[in-house]
C-alpha cells in the first residue's frame, strides 16, 4: 500500500515549535486520582494501554506527581530504544521520566496526529541516538524538543490520522479476538480433560524401545559441521528454527545416542523452565538434546503424538510438573518423577476428535495473528513513507 503523497505543502518544524510538555504537578495521595501508569505499564510499540497502578493500593515512588489527561500523548524517555509511545483513555499521574505532550495548537497540529509522529522509527532513531547514558539511557526534553520532522496541512493530518487510528483499532480488535479464543480454548481444554479418567502414568505410554531420558550433559562448543542440538531456548518462541540451533560434535552425538530425537517425539523441559513442551518434527530427525529437556516417545497404540503433547502442555499438568520440581541451583524435575505424572487415558476416537476441535481454535489463533503482524507491518510502512526512515 502506497499514499503517493506529494509534500511539496510540508513544513519542516521542531518538536518545540508545535508541542507542548505538559508539567501539571500534583501530590498523588490528595489529587484525587485513581490510577497511576510506571515505564512497565506502558507497551512498547502499542499506543494502548491495559494495565496500571492503583493510587492507595500499589507502591508508588516518590516522583509520580506528573498528572496526565485522556488523549495526552506519553512518551517513556528512559531506555528510548523500547519505543513506549501511548495515548490514554483516563486521567492519571505518571513519574518525571515520562514525558507528557500535547499540541500547542489544534490549527497547526492535530492532538491525534501527535501518537504516529513519536510512533515512526526515523523518531526513534533520532531518540536513541541522542539518549545520554550506557546503562540507563535516557532523553532530556531539550533534546527531545529539537527533534525535526515534516508536518503536512491539517486536512492532510487529519486523513493520515484517520486511516492510522482505523489501523489502530483493527489491531486492537485482532487482538482481542486473540485473547477471547486464547481463553475460550483453556477453558475448554480444562472441560474436555475432566471428562477422562486419570488413571495412567506417563511411562505407561512410553514405548519400550525408546525409553524416557533427557539428553547432553556436556555439549561442548558449538561446531559448524555438527549434530543440531535442541535446548529449552529453543522453544521460547513455540518451535525452535532448524537454522539456529547449537551443533555439537558427532563424537559426543554418538555418546549419547540415546537422547536423539524422531518426530513424533515429545520434548519436556525439566531444568530451569519447568514443562514447556514441543512436538518434534520431521525436519529434526536425527536432532539430539541438551541435559535440561526430556524425550517422551509415546507409544501410538496408547496415546498419539499430538495428543500427548496437547496433554502436558494443559494447566493441569503444567502445574503439576511445576509443583513436582524440586528447587537447587535451578529446578529440576528428576525422570522418576516426570514417568510418574497422571495422564488422561482416552480413547483414540476420543483423542481423534478432541484434536480435531482444537485444531480450530489453533486455526483462529493463527488467523488473528497473522493479521495483527499485517496490521502492525501496515503500520510501520505507512509511517516510514509519511515521515521518512531511519537517518
Amino acid at each position: 500500500m502506497s499514499l503517493n503523497l506529494d509534500k511539496t505543502a510540508w513544513k519542516r518544524v521542531t518538536l518545540r515549535d508545535v508541542v507542548r510538555h505538559v508539567t501539571d504537578r500534583v501530590d498523588a495521595e490528595t489529587s484525587g486520582l485513581e490510577r497511576f501508569l510506571a515505564g512497565e505499564h506502558i507497551p512498547s510499540g502499542n499506543l494502548s494501554i491495559s494495565a496500571w497502578g492503583v493510587i492507595g493500593r500499589d507502591p508508588i515512588g516518590p516522583m509520580f506527581y506528573k498528572r496526565f489527561r485522556p488523549g495526552h500523548v506519553l512518551y517513556v524517555s528512559r531506555r528510548t530504544y523500547l519505543r513506549k509511545v501511548a495515548v490514554p483513555e483516563f486521567e492519571g499521574i505518571t513519574g518525571e521520566k515520562t514525558f507528557v505532550l500535547e499540541t500547542l495548537d489544534e490549527k497547526v497540529l492535530l492532538q491525534e496526529f501527535l501518537p504516529f509522529v513519536l510512533s515512526a522509527e526515523r523518531f526513534h532513531a533520532y531518540a536513541i541516538a541522542h539518549s545520554r547514558g550506557s546503562v540507563n539511557p535516557y532523553l532530556n526534553w531539550g533534546e527531545l524538543a529539537a527533534y525535526e520532522f515534516d508536518l503536512p496541512p491539517l486536512d492532510e493530518q487529519q486523513s493520515l490520522a484517520n486511516l492510522l487510528w482505523a489501523i489502530e483499532r483493527h489491531r486492537l480488535a485482532a487482538v482481542k479476538s486473540d485473547s477471547a479464543e486464547a481463553a475460550a480454548q483453556a477453558v475448554w481444554t480444562r472441560e474436555a480433560l475432566e471428562k477422562c479418567d486419570w488413571d495412567l502414568r506417563l511411562q505407561d505410554v512410553v514405548r519400550a524401545d525408546r525409553p524416557l531420558c533427557y539428553g547432553v550433559v556436556q555439549p561442548g562448543v558449538n561446531v559448524e559441521e555438527g549434530v543440531g542440538l535442541v535446548r529449552v531456548m529453543d522453544l521460547e518462541s513455540g518451535s525452535p528454527t532448524l537454522s539456529q540451533l547449537k551443533s555439537i560434535t558427532v563424537e559426543v552425538d554418538r555418546q549419547y545416542r540415546r537422547s536423539r530425537i524422531a518426530a513424533g517425539d515429545v520434548l519436556v523441559s525439566i531444568v530451569g523452565t519447568i514443562g514447556r513442551t514441543w512436538l518434534v518434527t520431521a525436519d529434526f530427525e536425527g536432532c539430539n538434546i541438551a541435559r535440561a529437556l526430556a524425550r517422551v516417545s509415546p507409544d501410538p497404540e496408547i496415546m498419539s503424538a499430538e495428543f500427548l503433547s496437547w496433554v502436558l502442555a494443559s494447566e493441569r499438568v503444567s502445574v503439576a510438573l511445576e509443583t513436582a520440581a524440586f528447587e537447587s541451583a535451578r529446578k529440576t524435575l528428576n525422570l522418576s518423577v516426570l514417568a510418574g505424572i497422571s495422564l488422561p487415558s482416552a480413547s483414540a476416537d476420543f483423542q481423534a476428535s478432541t484434536l480435531e476441535r482444537r485444531a480450530t481454535f489453533t486455526a483462529a489463533r493463527e488467523h488473528a495473528r497473522n493479521e495483527i503482524e499485517a496490521l502492525l507491518s501496515l503500520r510501520a510502512g505507512l509511517l516510514a513513507e509519511i515521515f521518512g526512515g531511519a537517518e
